[in-house]
């Protein structure tokens, strides 16, 4: 199936969840890939700036990352290829942590027309299952902006994601540059917001307060003021 902006909002899981440390905001997505062609692609310089913009580093516990086009570095908690990923996320004087969770599904049982398709294209597995959780603190911007603040920005990166995981040898960053400055991009801007919304009440989050939330954090995605109203 081919990723559209239409697609990525009922491919993807959001879940909204208390941590320790604040609140854990997840994005979960299956993809139709072996897990070290994901792990690849979520960790090889080339690949990953194909899709999600320059980086450099070394994937090793201990070592340090830097994401210059984004003005954000962080440091290798835990390496587990091709499985996990645990790192630190500074960015704007703050610091927050992520985890990365790649898990090998299942194939459903095959009839001979399936297993006549997956030779051809040269597979016989089910997938893998990419899951995002990125842990922020409960602080003021949390109060103000929700999960949606950094959800609706790993939605856009697993939108680019699915695109890359299609066609890995396309030009990316040009087309999903023209997309976030198009209609169609401040659509799937205010969608995935409302995906947010519907995640934040979903944990317990009283209505009106996560829908301000998140009417906000369109707003200043898109450049726009808020209607609270």
């Amino acid at each position: 199936m081919t990723a559209t902006p239409e697609t990525q909002l009922t491919e993807v899981t959001r879940t909204v969840s208390p941590a320790k440390a604040g609140n854990t905001v997840s994005l979960a997505q299956t993809f139709p890939v072996d897990p070290e062609e994901l792990w690849s692609a979520l960790t090889i310089g080339d690949h990953l700036t194909a899709w999600f913009g320059r980086a450099s580093g070394e994937v090793a516990e201990g070592g340090r990352f830097e994401l210059p086009d984004m003005e954000t570095r962080g440091s290798l908690l835990a390496v587990d290829a091709p499985h996990r990923l645990l790192l630190t996320w500074e960015s704007g004087g703050s610091t927050s942590e992520m985890e990365l969770l790649v898990t090998p599904v299942e194939a459903a049982p095959a009839t001979t027309a399936d297993t006549d398709a997956d030779a051809s294209h040269g597979g016989t597995g089910g997938g893998s299952r990419f899951e995002l959780r990125h842990t922020v603190p409960a602080d003021a911007h949390w109060a103000t902006f929700g999960p949606a603040a950094v959800g609706c920005g790993w939605d856009a990166a697993l939108y680019a994601l699915a695109l890359h995981l299609e066609d890995p040898s396309a030009e990316l960053m040009d087309r999903l540059g023209r997309f976030a400055g198009s209609p169609a991009g401040a659509e799937f801007t205010r969608a995935t917001a409302d995906a947010w919304f519907e995640a934040h009440v979903a944990s317990g989050s009283d209505k009106k307060p996560a829908r301000k939330a998140s009417v906000r954090t369109a707003a200043f995605y898109l450049g726009e003021e808020p209607n609270l109203s």
